[in-house]
């Protein structure tokens, strides 16, 4: 999180009940700590649907104008019950579909940072990341925070880190690094092994001595690498401590368990572009996490990430 210069978050604005859904105001006051911890300029979007609505809620509600009163007034409450020293806010307001508007923000501005709260839990309690969220994960073209809305910004304990020796798991490791170091957290860098000879070594039967071996050299091997890479961050002033965690297995699965295990409150994973269409999906292991994901995530664009969206 070092290095921060514009942060923008999303503001969710419920125009059914007039208020910001609590993932929102979670989102608010995760967005106002970094920006105080680290000087960036602070950014606060609210995306108003492209149609108010049937001529009843127009009638009740007069106009989109009136959506943006209200909308800003429940801002100006959360900044203010939440105001940090030396945070410069700019709040700005869009009509459209929330996932596009934000994107558009991130490219016009050059955001290094996108904040916003996952669905409410009672919508859907093993869904966090809804559509909006998955959209984000997928074509955003800088760093994209999803915060649980059950977890207070300065009470995260325990930051996994999925490394899958890729280029942009530099990235992930420096990023978790960092956060760690801002929130005082125990960091748990996490590889699923591959073992892709075992299958052959046991056609030929070799000895359960030999395939043995052969499995420890892999967790070995990339643990070592790991910790080469992590040795090229300030990992060592993480005041609760890192460990690399290697074990075999498909990655959504071992991610996933590392996670339920350690009650973990933030996952920082990277993404990729694939099959020729950029930003069409972020990984088979992303993917296949998001559903069951019980945490907030922190997900990492590699250097090369190329957004579908483009603006004039």
């Amino acid at each position: 999180m070092q290095g921060l210069q514009r942060i923008l978050v999303g503001v969710d604005f419920n125009e059914k009940t007039s208020e910001l859904p609590l993932p929102t105001q979670e989102a608010i006051k995760k967005g106002l700590w970094l920006a105080e911890t680290t000087g960036a300029q602070l950014t606060l979007l609210t995306v108003l649907p492209e149609e108010a609505g049937s001529a009843e809620e127009l009638i009740e509600n007069d106009n989109k104008e009136s959506l943006a009163s209200l909308a800003s007034s429940q801002v100006n409450q959360i900044l203010e019950a939440n105001s940090r020293d030396g945070v410069q806010v700019t709040s700005k307001f869009a009509s459209g579909r929330g996932w596009y508007e934000l994107i558009c923000e991130v490219l016009r501005e050059d955001v290094d940072l996108l904040i916003v709260g996952t669905r409410e839990r009672n919508v859907a309690k093993r869904m966090l990341y809804g559509s909006t969220g998955t959209k984000l994960l997928r074509k955003c073209p800088c760093s994209v925070w999803i915060t649980r809305p059950d977890v207070n910004p300065l009470e995260v304990s325990t930051i996994v880190a999925a490394d899958d020796l890729s280029p942009v798991s530099d990235k992930v490791l420096h990023a978790a690094v960092s956060t760690a170091q801002l929130i005082d957290a125990r960091l748990l860098v996490v590889h699923a092994a591959d073992y892709p000879l075992e299958g052959a070594m046991m056609r030929t039967e070799c000895s359960q001595e030999d395939i043995d071996n052969y499995r420890e050299k892999i967790r070995a091997d990339a643990e070592k690498e790991i910790f080469d890479r992590l040795s090229m961050t300030d990992y060592r002033t993480i005041q609760q401590g890192t460990q690399i965690l290697v074990q075999g297995g498909p990655a959504d699965s071992v991610v996933e368990q590392v996670i339920t295990d350690n009650n973990a409150d933030l996952l920082v994973m990277g993404t990729i572009g694939r099959g020729g269409i950029p930003g069409f999906l972020i990984g088979n292991t992303a993917e296949r996490l998001l559903p069951s994901l019980n945490c907030s995530i922190l997900a990492i664009k590699p250097d090369d990430f190329v957004s579908p969206v483009k603006v004039d």
